[in-house]
């Protein structure tokens, strides 16, 4: 039988059972192997605001924390919101090793 994806849409590599996850747009419960995640790191208040909030703050260098939010979506919601897009046959046969300068940056210098 023909297969569309070499891992058959999972991350399931030696497992026999992943826990359900729920969908951060429907709330749906996608495999958590199967389901889209990324790590998002945002600024509490917008720029507009920062600076104003800056030149109020008593401490000299503070730094406001940040906001940290993993979302995890199924693949309808994923596609959606334009977080992943279909890709021609030929492109899905291409595999990603995440960011490029990611590596670069914790590799030992010997």
């Amino acid at each position: 039988m023909t297969v569309k994806r070499r891992n058959h849409g999972r991350n399931r590599h030696g497992r026999n059972h992943t826990r359900m996850v729920n969908c951060d747009g429907c709330g749906c419960k996608p495999p958590k192997d199967k389901a889209i995640k990324r790590f998002t790191v945002r600024n509490i208040v917008d720029k507009s605001s920062l600076r104003d909030l800056q030149d109020a703050c008593v401490i000299n260098g503070y730094e406001l924390p940040k906001m940290y939010n993993k979302v995890q979506y199924c693949v309808s919601c994923a596609v959606h919101r334009k977080t992943v897009r279909p890709r021609s046959a030929i492109d899905r046969k291409v595999r990603y090793q995440g960011r490029p300068g990611l590596a670069d940056k914790f590799r030992r210098e010997d």
